[in-house]
Order: structure tokens, then sequence, then C-alpha cells
């Protein structure tokens, strides 16, 4: 009895410990597609110890290839082959030698629906936490870092969520919008200026702050139920300091590790620049962007899958049309033309775009797809985020006319876009959340500010506006002191505020001016294949007046823009290259229609005048 007693009591110990044999606690990418043409996978296993676990998959059809061990016991790397699979479970057994434990890792059937951006596009950037909040329950998460929510605090978070942004999708649409780019909305569990997103902290997790990964998919969803688009802010370069991985790294290379806190240098040039030293080339893609944002290790072949399985997950999940990539020349190049290029192996036309914060258009151009530029690599990127033209517009509506001033910047930056593949599909932009506000650069200006939107609107690349420049909002001060006064809640998206911008009723005369200008123009914009096609011819600055062409075989529309202190005289001749087979043109502010046959127009002083022209 005494011996019965004790198999029974052992048999009962083996069980509990049978029960209490649970190694996996995550797996990244938490699920999968069956119908990818990437057919392999790397799965991140992550538990106390993992790795004294044995891995075995038990579902035909489907390869273990490897297990890879790492530096950390927590952590194993599974590799997968999916080339003969179509279901949609795969099941995992984890095994100590006596004990099993059983995982069912689902796959699903991806439909793709992308759709491409391209320079008929016009995109409204915002800050998820400074747009509009539209669920107070959420302003604060118990147990987060930052878990204050004030909106006097410039540096601090205001609320702002997804469900906010969602509420104001047809007021983008009203406005001419096809494309939404909101501000990274990853998880940033920092314990400081977490509101701006750049320091995610979870690669597969909305921040809770913003809503949840249901409402991000919700969000690509409404904006295709009205035809719109969605850009995702990719942030590959760096992560933050309380990243959940980085508080426990599979292995010291998942980073850019120094002996001691090293700064990146924040040189673009070092890649191209045949007198680069290579300590300088080394100190600008593994040197750190912040202390509190360690650099992300891309030449690790674990953590370059890591990401690159990450971003096609969101493009699938979530239904994303666009990245607009941050830091761009800060990483690896080698690992972001690989990275892209496994993007286009599922989306071959997959519209990105770099940011690449430097002088010189060499320093956009050099980055991107089939570079003109010699000795550029052949990257997947699209685009670049078009800095120098946004430098050029700016100058050219503020400095007096010269030579080389002024209208001419633009002049002299649009020739050289001979560098780049297709720079029509360069984002370009007026102001962004890194930048004084647009009006206030403008010095409060009404005509300066029209003359910005229209060559925006109706020059080459994908144009895009931050928000409230709609409305002309300012600076408290110029120039800035900090980037929280850039970064304003736009007035009317908190149930405290009393009045509306989202309204004409809540906007002044001037406002209301701006809004309706910049309204017509970008809804026009959308209907005339001249701007959303069409080629550029453009001719050198005369007199303060710069003149250039948006054409297709079917549409060509004429834009004249003046910079002089006085009235000028535009005689038609000059440009009978384009004008000889048209008799009229059309005002598309005004809608009156001027007489070719008349040979001159009288243009005043800072004024555009956008025409399209009629045989």
């Amino acid at each position: 009895m005494k011996k019965i007693l004790l198999l029974i009591a052992a048999f009962a110990a083996l069980q509990t410990s049978a029960q209490n044999y649970k190694p996996l606690e995550r797996v990244d990418p938490p699920f999968w597609w069956n119908n990818l043409n990437n057919k392999e996978l790397q799965l991140m296993l992550n538990g106390k110890n993992i790795a004294a676990s044995t891995v075995k998959i038990n579902t035909v059809g489907v390869k273990l290839i490897r297990v890879e061990k790492v530096e950390n016991a927590d952590y194993l790397f599974a590799y997968i082959n999916l080339q003969n699979f179509k279901g949609n479970t795969i099941n995992i057994e984890f095994s100590n030698g006596t004990e099993k434990f059983n995982y069912a890792y689902k796959l699903e059937t991806l439909t793709k629906d992308i759709d491409n951006i391209t320079q008929a596009d016009f995109i409204y950037m915002a800050m998820p936490d400074r747009f509009a909040n539209g669920d107070t329950t959420n302003d604060v998460i118990t147990g987060m870092r930052e878990s204050v929510c004030d909106r006097n605090d410039l540096n601090g978070r205001h609320g702002g969520d997804l469900k906010g942004v969602m509420q104001h999708l047809d007021y983008m649409k009203d406005l001419g919008i096809t494309t939404l780019w909101l501000n990274p909305a990853l998880i940033n569990d920092q314990p400081k200026y977490s509101y701006h997103g750049y320091a995610l902290t979870d690669h597969y997790l909305i921040d809770p702050r913003f809503g949840t990964n249901a409402d991000y998919k919700k969000l690509g969803a409404e904006l295709k139920k009205r035809n719109m688009k969605l850009v995702m802010d990719l942030v590959p370069n760096h992560i933050g300091d309380k990243h959940w991985m980085y508080l426990n790294l599979p292995e010291k290379s998942f980073v850019n590790q120094w002996p001691e806190f090293t700064r990146t240098n924040y040189r673009a040039p070092v890649h191209f620049d045949p007198y680069a030293s290579k300590a300088e080339k080394k100190l600008m893609t593994d040197g750190w962007f912040d202390t509190q944002m360690p650099d992300v290790n891309e030449r690790n072949p674990r953590v370059a899958t890591y990401l690159m399985q990450s971003y096609l997950w969101w493009i699938n999940y979530a239904g994303i049309d666009g990245f607009r990539i941050d830091t761009y020349s800060y990483n690896d190049v080698e690992f972001m033309e690989k990275c892209m290029g496994y993007i286009k192996k599922e989306f071959p036309s997959f519209w990105s775009s770099g940011e690449i914060w430097e002088r010189g258009v060499l320093s956009n151009a050099y980055f991107v797809n089939k570079s003109n530029y010699a000795k550029a690599p052949q990257s997947n990127l699209t685009s670049a985020i078009d800095f120098n033209m946004h430098w050029a517009l700016n100058e050219a509506l503020l400095d007096t006319p010269e030579w080389d001033k002024g209208l001419a910047k633009i002049y002299q930056t649009l020739a050289q876009d001979g560098l780049y593949s297709n720079p029509n599909l360069n984002l370009t932009f007026l102001d962004n959340h890194d930048l004084n506000r647009f009006y206030s650069i403008m010095k409060n200006d009404l005509k300066k500010y029209k003359m910005g939107i229209g060559l925006l609107l109706t020059m080459r690349g994908v144009p895009s506006i931050y928000y409230g420049t709609e409305i002309l909002v300012k600076n408290p001060q110029l120039p800035r002191k900090s980037d929280g006064e850039v970064r304003m809640d736009f007035v009317g998206a908190w149930p405290q505020d009393k009045t509306s911008k989202f309204t004409p009723e809540g906007r002044t005369e001037e406002e209301n001016e701006a809004f309706n200008y910049l309204k017509k123009l970008a809804n026009w914009r959308q209907t005339n294949e001249a701007i959303t096609k069409g080629k550029t011819t453009h001719f050198a600055v005369d007199n303060g007046v710069y003149v250039y062409f948006r054409y297709t075989d079917k549409k060509t529309v004429m834009v004249m823009i003046n910079r002089n202190v006085k009235t000028q005289t535009v005689v038609f001749k000059k440009y009978n290259e384009i004008l000889n087979k048209f008799t009229k043109a059309k005002d598309i502010i005004t809608d009156n229609t001027l007489n070719l046959s008349d040979k001159t127009l009288q243009i005043e002083p800072d004024t555009i005048r956008i025409f399209e022209l009629a045989e």
C-alpha cells in the first residue's frame, strides 16, 4: 500500500511539473500569412531559459530549417520554410526531455489591398498625440512609465489618439487630402517625451494611449472606405532604451555597442564623400541618435530579419500603403536596400520616402532607387523627403530676388533633378514636426502663404502639409525654443475646447481665406492630369518672375509667380515653345479667362497665378 501511495504521489508531482512547464512567453511575429512570396519565416521565441528546450515542428508541409541559440538563454530563433504549406496552424513542440509544451502558431491567407502612392496624392501629416482626443479614457494608462497627461506641458502627453484621428477623416477628405501620414503610433513606454513616438519599445504593439492594434487596423480600413491611403512612420535606426528586448538583450550585438555613450555625427555625406574617414562613417551609422535611443545593429542577420518581418507584418495587417522612413541616412545602407527589396518582393510598387536632412541634392538623390549618380547604391528606396526643395521654397519666398537668390533657388534645385530616377515621387513640404511653422516663417504674410501653397500643389513631387498649416497655425515664438511649440494641439479636437478650427464658424476670416484657398487648389489638383501625371518645363527667372508648365498630351497648366517689388509685365512670346498652340488661359482661383492673344499679362508683386490652358 505504501508503495502505491508513493507512486501516486510521484505521478502527481510529475503532472504538476508538466503543467508548470511552459517555456514560451512570446513569439514574434505574433502570427503570419501562408501565401506570401517570401517563404522563409524567422520566429523569435522568448521565455525564461527557453534555450534549454528542444524545438520540433509536427505539421505536414512545414520544414524546420534550424534553431539558433544566442548569448541570452531566454531566446531562441527558429527558421521555418513554408513553401509547401497552405494551412492555418503550425504545431510547435517544446520539450525538455520528459515534459512537453505545444504551441499553435496561426497563419492567415492574405488578400493584398495596397494602393500605390503617386504624384497624384496629397498627404496630410498629423501627430496622434496632438491632433485629436477622441477617447479620454486612454489619456493615462496605469503602469506606463509616463503616466501624466498635461496639455500645458509642451513636452508631455496631451491625450490625442487614433479614435480622434478617425473622427476627422471626413475633414481631411473635404480639404482635398488623399493620404494620411501619422507620426509613429507604436508604443513608446519611455519615462519622458514619449508623445512623439520616435523611441519605440515594442515593434508589434500600438501605444495603448493611442488605442489598440485593432484601432490602427480600423484606421486603415476607414481610410480605404474613403479612397484614401495610409503612410506609416518607420524608425529602423534606433529604439527606446526601455524597449522590452533592450532591457533583456538577446545578444550584445543586437545594438551597436561603444565603451561609453557615443553619439552619431549626423553627417550623411560621409556615405559618398571620397575623402571621408572610416571612423566618421562608422560614427554616422553606429553612433546613437540620443542617450535614450540605442542604435540598432542592422548588420546582425537576426536583427535585420526581425525588423523586416515586423514592417511587412504591419503592411499586411493594417493595409499600409507607404512608409516614411525616419533618419534614413543613419541606417546601414546595405540593410535598407535589402529591407525594401524584401517588401517589394510582395509589393513591387510600394512607395517609401527617406528622411535625409542634408543640404545638397546629391545628399538626397544618393540614397534613392536607381540614382543617376554613378557611385550610388542601387537602393530600393522609392524617393527622398525633399529637404532641398523645402529650403528652396522657403528661401524663394523670403529672399530678395537676385541672380542666384529668391526664386532662382527653386530653378537651381529643379535643374539637378537629373540625379533622381523619378523626382515626381519625392515627398515635398513647407514645414513639418521638426521645423518652424510655415506661416511663422512667412512672417504671418498671407500673400506669401498663398504663393507657398500654390507652388507646393503645382510643382513636381508628392506634396504634403503638416496639420494646422491649412488654418495658419503659428509658432508661439520664432524661432521656436522647443519642438513642442510646433506640435500644438489642433483647437477644437479636445472635449474641453470652447471653439473648433475644424469648422468655418470657429476660424477667423483670415484662417478661412487660407483654408478655402488650399481646399480649392487641392481638390482641383486631383482632377488635372497635368499636375497628377505631367512633366515639367520651366524657364529661368526673369526680373523676379518665374514661369513653369506642367503638361501631358491632353492637359497643360501654366504657373507664374512674381517676387519683384514691382508689378511685372509677362510677355507671352518668351514661352511660345509651350504656348504657341493655346489661345486661352483660365485662372483656376478666380475662374476668369485670359485671352493669350493679348500677348502680355501684368502680374503684381508677391503673387502666384495658376492657369489651365485651352486651344
